[in-house]
């Protein structure tokens, strides 16, 4: 896209912007020619930066899933890096107080379970009481800004895969998510949003003219991020979501697949710009690691899949169907529900597809819960 650009230069050409800096951010924030936000700032005549922080799969992001991150040192710039995906999830007052202002920079993928967005929240939060300032630069959403998903986020089933009372999908670039979740604090504090230019909701990231970088180890490609809204589910079942394999989040299945099986129980349910076919594959990491597993590839031409999450459900069906009794979904430790709730953000979806309900009406359940948000969120929209 002609002219596209993103927040951080904004921010950095604002002759109002100085001090002392904290830096949120990963391996994503870089400019349009590659260069990191946190070289940017360390070269500005304004700004000192004094502090890194990093989400899950720390500042490279190259950490495994789930796994914790210890504080580190930047080796060029030695500015030391405290990690929020570790000992902590949430700056303490002491990490802050020396700060004049905090920058929030990371390409996000628009799915509430993908953590970045829960480190946004701590970030506002612990900021908040100390009146220190909050900039986020934004980024494209990849998935696309119009498309909203359910389901909405169940009372009680809040975690860190679920920390934003936001649906599945929300249809929000990372700024005009911070202004909203802002709006829903009794106090909150200062929070300005650095637009990207020539953007719109509808752009495609593969026309934007910018590198796509990996925000986390799996998140291979902009095509996975389409279909990962849905196909994320696999994480809380017995069945690989494709970690470990050539594409993850769009390769499914696990040792005991009858691939044939399931492709006909699922090919008629499946939207017109989705194609499906059967794959083996042996995971190089996460389950089932260097077992042979049979399943399917999920892929699209389209540079938006509307419906994300309802391939999800009905990928998840079409195999409950043709395998009776071979779908579980297990709990993790130190967890009192299956971990499949948590990314769901509910019950009631697992419940359904073990009461065999079709995955339409859960997806209409899904679509009636996100309805206020939808409408809601066009108060903060940054593009059209």
């Amino acid at each position: 896209m002609a002219g596209f650009e993103f927040g951080l230069e904004a921010f950095l050409a604002d002759p109002g912007v100085g001090g002392r800096v904290g830096l949120v951010s990963n391996a994503t924030g870089i400019d349009r020619n590659g260069t990191h936000v946190a070289y940017r700032l360390a070269g500005h005549p304004r700004l000192r930066l004094t502090r890194l922080f990093s989400p899950e799969h720390g500042f490279w992001s190259d950490a495994p899933d789930g796994e914790a991150v210890g504080h580190a040192v930047h080796p060029r710039l030695g500015a030391p890096i405290v990690s929020l995906y570790g000992e902590r999830k949430i700056p303490s007052p002491a990490d802050l107080a020396d700060l004049d202002l905090l920058v929030y920079d990371i390409q996000d993928v628009g799915v509430r379970f993908y953590t970045y967005i829960s480190t946004l929240r701590n970030v506002i939060d612990a900021a908040a009481p100390l009146g220190l300032p909050v900039h986020v630069l934004d980024r494209p959403n990849p998935v696309g800004g119009f498309e909203v998903e359910g389901p909405a986020l169940t009372a009680g089933f809040a975690s860190f895969v679920g920390h934003l009372p936001v649906p599945l999908r929300y249809g929000l670039t990372p700024g005009e998510l911070a202004a909203w979740y802002a709006s829903t604090l009794p106090n909150p504090g200062p929070i300005k949003v650095w637009p990207c230019a020539g953007y719109t909701r509808g752009a495609i990231f593969a026309n934007l003219g910018i590198p796509w970088v990996k925000p986390s180890p799996s998140m291979a490609t902009p095509a996975t991020a389409l279909f990962y809204p849905g196909t994320c589910l696999f994480e809380g079942l017995n069945a690989s979501e494709g970690r470990g394999s050539d594409a993850p989040f769009q390769i499914l299945g696990a040792p005991w697949v009858d691939p044939d099986r399931w492709l006909a129980s699922l090919r008629p349910t499946l939207p017109g710009n989705v194609t499906v076919r059967p794959v083996e594959f042996r995971p190089t990491f996460a389950k089932f690691t260097g077992e042979a597993c049979r399943g399917i590839r999920l892929d699209t031409g389209s540079g938006h899949l509307d419906g994300a999450v309802g391939v999800g459900l009905r990928v998840i069906q079409a195999l409950m169907r043709s395998h009776p009794g071979k779908v579980e979904f297990p709990g993790r430790p130190n967890l009192d529900r299956p971990f499949f709730d948590l990314l769901a953000g509910n019950s009631w979806v697992r419940e359904g597809l073990l009461a065999d309900l079709d995955a339409g009406q859960l997806e209409e359940r899904a679509r009636a819960e996100c309805q206020a948000f939808r409408r809601d969120r066009e108060r903060f929209f940054l593009y059209r």
